[in-house]
């Protein structure tokens, strides 16, 4: 389980189009999400996150690095 559920922002992602995320929180702050470098060159990523999107999942997001987690709240990161 994380240890500190305070760097984690529970968000929603409203745009996915080349290269750009945009996502809103619960409070309904607007964030931009930065993909990874990786991920940007990743066609079934950016699948992903626009069916992601298409079905409002509620994802976790790094405060520090607004980057989508690998792992969920619940999960120890240190098993993925």
């Amino acid at each position: 389980m994380l240890e500190n559920l305070n760097d984690v922002y529970d968000v929603q992602l409203t745009l996915v189009n080349n290269y750009q995320i945009q996502a809103v929180t619960e409070s309904g702050q607007q964030i931009e999400v930065k993909p990874t470098a990786t991920q940007k060159n990743d066609p079934l990523f950016w699948a992903a996150v626009k069916d992601i999107a298409k079905a409002k999942i509620w994802l976790p997001l790094s405060k520090n690095m607004h980057q989508l987690l690998s792992y969920d709240w619940l999960s120890d990161p240190q098993m993925v």
